[in-house]
């Protein structure tokens, strides 16, 4: 009795002292960084991050990315590639395109087909969904991507203030050089921070 007694505490205490997961709204989570160019070991070796503002774990089991403003299904949160269901509070999350290996030394948190044809170079319109089909964040450059290089740079394009619109052209920029994390699937340094800080980051809190 005095077993079951102190298993039922613990669990109750446990479960006081660990948040659940936050559910979502718009403004928790970010389209923060895209690698539309791919890398230089394979431009078809495309990634996405996103990015948690707020101060919980949230839990994106069921979201959906879309291109075509909402239309065509890019990637589905669930499934063989889907390795993790949370993002950490202020973490990232990592989205590549066909296989573990676009960025050779991270793990992905989630790898599919890109809904086969992969990003367009000439820009897309992208929107993050939850499992409720209630938008998110989107980046609508469906008429040109405003940041990023292809060949020979293949620099990821970089979100610099998250509290902005994801939308608005001068919110992005190319990654400069100064941070880089990553190494494609040969080996080589990604010029791009996937699962990190953008070079660009302008902390909101520091710019009032």
């Amino acid at each position: 009795m005095k077993k079951a007694f102190f298993t039922s505490y613990l669990f109750v205490f446990f479960s006081l002292i660990t948040p659940a997961p936050l559910m979502a709204s718009a403004g928790d989570v970010y389209i923060n960084e895209v690698a539309w160019m791919g890398t230089k070991a394979n431009s078809a070796d495309e990634w996405i991050e996103l990015y948690n503002s707020s101060d919980a774990d949230i839990d994106v089991g069921g979201w959906k990315l879309y291109e075509a403003s909402g239309q065509t299904l890019i990637i589905d949160f669930s499934g063989a590639g889907f390795k993790n269901s949370k993002i950490s509070a202020h973490g990232y999350f990592l989205v590549e395109r066909g296989d573990d290996q676009t960025v050779s030394d991270i793990p992905a948190d989630l790898f599919g087909s890109f809904s086969g044809g992969g990003l367009s170079n000439s820009g897309e319109h992208l929107v993050l969904k939850n499992k409720d089909g209630v938008s998110i964040d989107e980046a609508n450059f469906s008429s040109g991507w405003p940041a990023g290089k292809a060949s020979p740079d293949y620099a990821s394009m970089e979100r610099i203030d998250p509290s902005l619109s994801g939308s608005d052209a001068k919110n992005w920029a190319s990654n400069n050089g100064s941070k880089t994390q990553g190494k494609d699937s040969k080996g080589a340094p990604i010029s791009g921070t996937p699962k990190s800080q953008n070079s660009v980051f302008l902390d909101p809190a520091s710019s009032g």
